[in-house]
């Protein structure tokens, strides 16, 4: 009986077997291996009592956009697919929260413009540098060359350091929980790099020709392109009224929280004869003990073989179960650690504006352990299910999370819980006793693009294609974005595109990295 095997049940790892049991025949086993108790990954919702109410506290990710990129009808159309449709909330284009987003900074809140309208009051503080970064890249010739730098390093260039410090550092903290000053430019900042590199006449100015470049490049998916807005038409004669509700939306998630997704996977899977989802039992090792299958051995003893393996482990940890694999690919994408504090108050309008949140950027770094503050119950009211609560959640730590915190103990988590709370006082000015306060700590959750990473992107690739004598392929956040929708994106286009799944008994050669190194070609 041919067989694939999975490693990691975490989103990629669940959104992979899924898509597997929609394409394969129930001839073809699916086996998902979890090393922990649960799946789901870092997706996870936590049910608890504040106030005399139930209420929500996400410990993961907590809201997915909304729009007609790739990455967002990939989860959307996961969840009509799913029957999740009804459990969907939202949050329309034109409420608070979605037009307003604020920055920390010079010890306030300074809301972000959302569109010329809001230019009407002037610049907050915090965005006054923008005006002269702008005039300089439109009268500074380019001098990069073809190499990458960091994030800061090519927006201080172009911009004007004070940009970076007071706006992209902040974005970069609420993506990836990492400092500017590490990250790649070329992977974050593709479209930009790319205008800063195709002319010498400034970045804002370049985009029209990599928009044509763009145009160009996206000719050759025209195929794809075409049959995925035939599926699209399709959904949308069949459930109208879901499709109009989130084509208003700017962000969405679940009455029950984002791990209904996740478990709901789960569920689906269970119910597929073909698939085994095993859970507690982590792989220890993966062999090829002959060219014609692969062997992936738990740490029960069992021994599980198939003809194809796709990995959705972090590469740390992936490298040592192949055996020999090389130290400086395994460990050439760091892991940032967050540390995330909910907090319930058992009264509504808590916080002293109305919006999504707001992040803190390194010019607010000496004043503040947090990267950021997300208001819950002003982003998806519906989830309180009326309660009489507000809920915030404060993310601490990232790349500064062992030089503020240390190690996770019992000692650090109160040390975590007190940081959270002095954030909520100094920065809202909440004096307030909380309901409910949960610490979690999430080591190494969020990988970090550093400079060189598509340089190395292309290695892994190379190394991936050697093991398992082109029997192994990987997905999940340290390729191909650490967002849900890009995971998800992800381990569709690896199965319902690359693999040759009605020939299992050859070898693949495919990586699940190819897509995404042509992205970034010139």
């Amino acid at each position: 009986m041919a067989a694939i095997a999975v490693l990691g049940g975490g989103i990629s790892g669940l959104s992979t077997a899924w898509y597997l049991a929609q394409r394969l025949p129930r001839s073809v086993s699916v086996a998902v291996i979890e090393g922990s108790e649960r799946l789901g990954g870092w997706v996870r919702t936590e049910r608890r009592q504040a106030g005399g109410a139930e209420i929500l506290a996400e410990k993961g990710p907590r809201t997915l956009r909304a729009g007609a990129t790739r990455e967002a009808l990939a989860v959307l159309e996961l969840v009509d697919d799913l029957d999740l449709r009804d459990s969907v909330v939202t949050a329309a284009r034109t409420s608070a929260a979605a037009l307003n987003r604020f920055i920390y900074y010079d010890g306030s809140l300074n809301r972000m413009p959302s569109g010329v309208t809001s230019l009407l009051g002037g610049l907050p503080a915090a965005a006054r540098c923008l005006p002269r970064g702008i005039w300089r890249d439109l009268t500074t010739r380019n001098a990069a060359d073809g190499s990458d730098e960091s994030v800061h390093d090519f927006i201080a260039r172009r911009f004007g350091a004070a940009v970076d410090d007071n706006l992209a550092s902040a974005v970069m903290h609420g993506i990836y929980a990492a400092d500017s000053r590490d990250l790649s430019a070329r992977a974050l900042l593709y479209p930009f790099w790319l205008a800063d590199r195709t002319g010498s006449t400034g970045v804002l100015r370049g985009l029209r020709r990599v928009a044509r470049l763009s145009r160009a490049r996206s000719a050759v998916h025209a195929l794809r392109d075409a049959e995925e807005r035939l599926d699209q038409a399709q959904r949308r004669s069949r459930n109208p009224a879901f499709w109009d509700a989130v084509d208003a939306a700017s962000m969405y998630s679940f009455q029950g929280g984002m791990q209904t997704l996740t478990d709901r996977l789960a569920a689906a899977l269970r119910a597929t004869p073909n698939v085994e989802l095993i859970t507690a039992q982590p792989a220890v090792a993966v062999r090829a003990p002959s060219p014609a299958c692969a062997e992936i051995t738990l740490a029960g003893g069992r021994t599980v073989r198939a003809d194809h393996v796709i990995s959705a482990l972090p590469l740390p940890s992936l490298a040592p179960l192949l055996g020999a694999a090389p130290s400086a690919l395994a460990g050439a994408t760091p892991y940032a650690s967050v540390a995330v504090v909910n907090v319930a108050y058992a009264s509504r309008r808590v916080t002293p504006v109305d919006g999504f949140g707001y992040l803190v950027p390194r010019a607010s770094a000496a004043q503040s352990k947090a990267l950021g503050v997300v208001f819950d119950s002003r982003a998806l009211p519906p989830q309180d299910r009326g309660a009489d609560v507000e809920r915030l959640t404060v993310m601490l730590g990232g790349s500064r999370f062992a030089e503020l915190f240390g190690e996770p103990s019992s000692s650090s988590l109160a040390a975590i819980e007190d940081a959270a709370l002095l954030t909520l006082r100094d920065h809202l000015r909440i004096t307030q006793s909380p309901a409910d306060v949960s610490v979690t700590v999430a080591p190494h959750c969020i990988p970090s693009y550093t400079v060189g990473y598509i340089d190395r992107l292309a290695d892994m690739h190379a190394w991936v294609a050697q093991q398992l004598a082109g029997r192994l392929s990987v997905v999940g956040a340290a390729f191909g974005g650490p967002a849900v929708p890009q995971c998800v994106l992800h381990a569709r286009d690896l199965v319902l595109r690359n693999l040759r799944l009605d020939d299992l008994s050859a070898p693949q050669h495919v990586t699940g990295l190819e897509e995404i190194i042509k992205g970034f070609a010139l």
